[in-house]
């Protein structure tokens, strides 16, 4: 009976052991984001959501490295992953924060993506198609204005459609703390993408080219320009981007960011 006893505990300790273990294996790929099979029959991540899958991890936000099958064959992309606001498993895909990205792009640098994941970046056309074609994800919307406030946008559906479609944009499932819906006002949803040298928006000439004082408007979703665009010329004291309850606002922080639907619930 003794001899049962020291064996029962011998395994529980044991058990216990290896759990921990796993846990620090679970925590050591995820911060060096291999390319190979997770420990412990983890598959390998394709997107942040993988930092909600664990509750006694606690990765800090930033760049991990993903595997990605987007190219028809497993290459490893850079994602900046937001693992913090409401309740992490982000994938941030476009950020403004400083001006030191030139936003000012050809069709080609919006469809393969630019900048510093760091700073400040658009992630690229191709890599958020591939990321949301299911359909089932999610865009959040973070921003802070010159005074300091804080306030955000969600939709719980976003699908950026296909290269041969020019990457329409689906976006709807509007929710947030603001009170009203740019997308929805300024005809945004079912557009397709544009730059100054692919025109596909509504207006007579090209909003990616300029409008009014804002020259160089950066590509985007346009229907007739306006109420939203998040590439305009970096600058919070002057040009209006975002346009809520009749007033333009000017963020000098902003964040686009998506993950999968089902990644809220996990």
């Amino acid at each position: 009976m003794i001899v049962l006893y020291i064996v029962i505990i011998s395994l529980f300790t044991t058990g216990i052991t290896a759990t921990s273990n796993c846990l620090q294996k679970i925590k050591e790929a995820k911060r060096n984001a291999v390319k190979y099979q997770y420990p412990c029959g983890l598959p390998s991540p394709e997107n942040c959501c993988i930092f909600k899958e664990n509750p006694f991890d606690q990765s800090p936000c930033g760049v991990y490295k993903m595997n990605n099958w987007c190219s028809g064959r497993l290459t490893v992309v850079g994602m900046y992953c937001d693992t913090t606001t409401d309740n992490g498993g982000w994938t941030v895909i476009q950020r403004r924060k400083d001006g030191s990205e030139n936003f000012n792009r050809s069709w080609a640098d919006y469809e393969r993506g630019f900048g510093n994941l760091s700073r400040e970046f658009w992630y690229g056309l191709k890599a958020i198609n591939c990321l949301t074609k299911t359909g089932q994800w999610e865009l959040r919307v973070d921003f802070e204005l010159p005074d300091k406030t804080r306030s955000y946008l969600h939709y719980n559906q976003f699908r950026v459609g296909s290269a041969s479609e020019e990457y329409p944009l689906t976006i709807g499932g509007f929710t947030g703390i603001t009170s009203t819906d740019p997308f929805s006002t300024g005809g945004h949803n079912g557009q397709k993408f544009s730059t100054y040298d692919n025109d596909n928006d509504k207006w007579s000439r090209n909003c990616a080219v300029g409008v009014g004082r804002v020259k160089g408007s950066g590509g985007w979703w346009h229907n007739d320009c306006w109420h939203v665009n998040f590439n305009i010329p970096y600058n919070p004291a002057q040009y209006g981007c975002l346009y809520l309850s009749r007033k333009w606002f000017n963020p000098s922080w902003l964040e686009m960011k998506i993950r999968p639907l089902n990644c809220a619930t996990e």
